[in-house]
C-alpha cells in the first residue's frame, strides 16, 4: 500500500509526518550500529536547521552514535523546557530492509516506529506547529540520545547536564496502548553476584568441597524475600545464573544477576545494602561472595513539581479535546536519568504505540495529530 497517498487535503501534516517517520524507520538504528544512529542524528539536524534552530551533533564516545542537541535560543543559560526522545532501537542490522515501514489502515509498523522514532518526529512537528509567540517567549532545548536501549550509559551525564539547566522536561516515549502517559518510573540497579567455593570430587571426597551453587541458591532464596510488591514496591529478581564445571564436581564458582527496582533511590539503596550484608555472611564456611554493581538507573519519583506539570498537561489535553490517564511505570527510560536534576519530568508524550521490541511493534496513526496538538497547547501554558 502506498501510504503517501492515504491522506489528502487537511491531512497534509500527517502525510508529511509519515514520510519523515518512514525515512527514520527504514534506517537500521540498533544501538551498536553507530553509523546508522549517527545518520538519524544528521537527518534530525537537517530538520531543525530548516526551522531556523541551532542543531549540533554531540560526540558521546566511540561506542555509540552521535547525539543531537537543538535549541531555539542558543545563548540561553537556562531553558524553560527540555524535550527528549532517543534515536536508537533494539533491532539487528537488516531488520529495516526485512520489515520496512508500512501502513495498514490506522496502524503503522516497522522497527522502532513507536519506540521511539515517532516520538523523535513528534517533537519536530510540535515545534513546527507551535505558536511563534510561544517560541519567542520560551527557551527550549531538545536532546536526542543514541543509547537509551542499552541504559543510556554514554548519554546519561550529558542529559543530566542539560536537565540541570531546565525547569521541566517532556520525554516522547510512546503513550501506553490505552493512551496513558507516565508520571513516575521505578529506578533500577543491576548486580552481578560472584560466589567462589572449593572444587572437590562429588563421589570420592564431597566433604572437601564448598559448593558455590548451593550458596548461590540459598542467597537467591533469601534476597527474593526483599521484594515487597504491595508495600514499598521494591522488587528483587534473579534473572540469570551460571556455575559449576561438571555434574560430578562440587561447584567452585557460580555467578547470578540481580535486578533491584523501587520507586525511590532510598529504597533501592536499602535493598542493595541488605544484599551486600548477606554477601558478607556466607552460610557455608570457606565460600566468598563479591558483588559488581554494573547498572544504575535513578528513580523518577512523583513530586510536587511533577504534579504541577501533570496538571498543565491535563489542561493542555482538555484544550486539544483529549482525556488522558496516567500510570506509574516499573520500567525505566531517559526520564529517569533527568529526574535527579530535581526538575519536573513527564513521559509518554509520543503517539500511542504497542508491542515494542518485537516484530509486532506498531503505531496508532490516529493518535499522532491529537498528541502533537496537546503538546502545542502545553507550550502555550508554560
Amino acid at each position: 500500500m502506498n501510504f503517501f497517498n492515504l491522506f489528502a487535503g487537511p491531512h497534509n501534516m500527517l502525510e508529511q509526518f509519515l514520510k519523515d517517520l518512514a525515512e527514520l524507520v527504514n534506517l537500521d538504528c540498533g544501538t551498536h550500529n553507530t553509523e546508522g544512529v549517527t545518520k538519524a542524528a544528521h537527518i534530525m539536524q537537517r530538520h531543525f536547521e530548516a526551522l531556523g534552530w541551532r542543531a549540533e551533533l554531540v560526540d558521546l564516545g566511540p561506542e555509540v552514535g552521535k547525539g543531537l542537541f537543538a535549541t531555539n535560543k542558543p545563548e540561553a543559560e537556562k531553558f524553560d523546557l527540555l524535550m527528549n526522545a532517543h534515536l536508537d532501537t533494539v533491532f539487528a542490522d537488516g531488520t529495516a530492509a526485512a520489515r520496512p515501514f508500512a501502513v495498514n489502515g490506522n496502524i503503522a509498523t516497522g522497527p522502532g516506529c513507536s519506540d521511539c522514532k515517532a516520538g523523535v518526529v513528534s517533537i519536530l512537528y510540535a515545534l513546527k506547529a507551535a505558536d511563534p509567540k510561544d517560541l519567542d517567549r520560551l527557551a527550549i532545548a531538545v536532546c536526542m540520545d543514541p543509547d537509551e536501549e542499552t541504559g543510556s550509559k554514554n548519554s546519561a551525564a550529558w542529559m543530566r547536564s542539560i536537565a540541570s539547566r531546565a525547569k521541566q522536561g517532556l520525554v516522547f516515549e510512546a503513550a501506553r496502548p490505552n493512551g496513558a502517559l507516565v508520571r513516575s518510573r521505578k529506578g533500577a540497579y543491576q548486580l552481578r553476584v560472584h560466589v567462589k567455593g572449593i572444587a572437590a570430587h562429588s563421589g570420592n571426597n564431597p566433604k572437601a568441597g564448598r559448593s558455590a551453587i548451593l550458596e548461590a541458591a540459598r542467597m537467591i532464596n533469601e534476597i527474593a524475600e526483599l521484594s515487597d510488591f504491595d508495600g514499598t514496591g521494591v522488587t528483587v529478581n534473579t534473572g540469570m545464573i551460571s556455575g559449576g564445571s561438571a555434574i560430578n564436581v562440587i561447584a567452585p564458582e557460580c555467578t547470578f544477576g540481580v535486578d533491584i527496582r523501587a520507586w525511590t533511590d532510598k529504597d533501592m539503596d536499602e535493598a542493595l545494602a541488605k544484599i551486600r550484608d548477606r554477601a558478607a555472611h556466607p552460610s557455608i564456611d570457606g565460600v566468598t561472595i563479591s558483588i559488581d554493581l554494573f547498572g544504575i538507573t535513578p528513580a523518577m519519583p512523583r513530586s510536587e513539581a511533577g504534579s504541577e506539570l501533570v496538571a498543565k498537561i491535563n489542561k493542555a489535553a482538555q484544550l486539544a479535546g483529549l482525556s488522558i490517564d496516567w500510570v506509574d511505570a516499573g520500567g525505566a527510560s531517559d526520564a529517569n536519568h533527568m529526574a535527579p536534576s530535581g526538575f519536573a519530568v513527564a513521559d509518554g508524550l509520543g503517539p500511542i504505540g504497542n508491542h515494542a521490541h518485537s516484530e509486532k511493534e506498531c503505531l496508532c496513526i490516529d493518535s499522532i495529530e491529537p498528541r502533537i496538538n496537546m503538546v502545542v497547547k502545553l507550550l502555550s501554558l508554560l
